[in-house]
């Protein structure tokens, strides 16, 4: 079982080394990704740096830091890409419709998606939802408190006129990547996934 402290403890030390590619990639990815720049920017550009940026992260946390997996998944499943991950948000728009709560679970449900499109862009929109679901299972409440924890470090980066914020936000994204990883690896020992579908290299995966 994860704890808080553990996938903390790993993304400093991630962050330590390497820590400004980290806050490039979150600059483009909180730019690109938000709402803010309009809906056909986060369709046709910030799903797939999303996306990307998750592979940077993923990368990173096994020491292979490189900026370039930030715009990798335009050469590779670009529409795969798009099509999931607007399914996936059409979802939740309709499970937020229904309730807050539901929508709330399903968010965590789906929190995944984009982490497996960053291993695997051609997995299909099925499987994605599918596997991201597997994955979370029994993990949601806990995934809720880890995203609380990072709620006071928000606040301070508000306080220091907005800027802390940014700097905040390559400590969480490493966090939910040291998280991935773990979920990852406990689907593929249950059997929910393997290293095939994935696209993995066994010999490459941590330890």
């Amino acid at each position: 079982m994860w704890t808080r402290e553990a996938l903390k403890t790993r993304a400093k030390a991630m962050l330590k080394a390497s820590y400004w590619k980290a806050f490039l990639v979150s600059l483009v990815v909180a730019f690109f990704g938000g709402l803010d720049g309009g809906m056909v920017i986060r369709i046709f550009l910030g799903y797939q740096l999303e996306v990307g940026g998750k592979r940077f992260f993923i990368q990173a946390a096994q020491g292979d830091v490189n900026v370039g997996y930030l715009g990798s998944r335009f050469e590779q499943g670009y529409l795969d890409i798009l099509k999931t991950m607007l399914l996936r948000d059409v979802r939740l728009f309709f499970w937020y419709l229904l309730l807050i709560i539901p929508g709330i679970i399903k968010n965590y449900a789906y929190r995944m998606v984009p982490y497996i499109l960053a291993d695997n862009p051609k997995i299909g929109v099925k499987r994605a939802i599918e596997l991201s679901e597997e994955l979370t299972d029994g993990h949601k409440w806990n995934m809720f408190v880890l995203d609380l924890s990072f709620l006071g470090w928000y606040i301070l980066g508000a306080l220091a006129c907005c800027i802390g914020v940014i700097f905040v936000f390559p400590y969480q994204l490493a966090t939910n990547a040291e998280l991935y990883l773990v979920l990852r690896q406990a689907g593929i020992d249950l059997g929910k996934c393997s290293n095939e579908e994935l696209l993995l290299n066994p010999s490459e995966q941590p330890l």
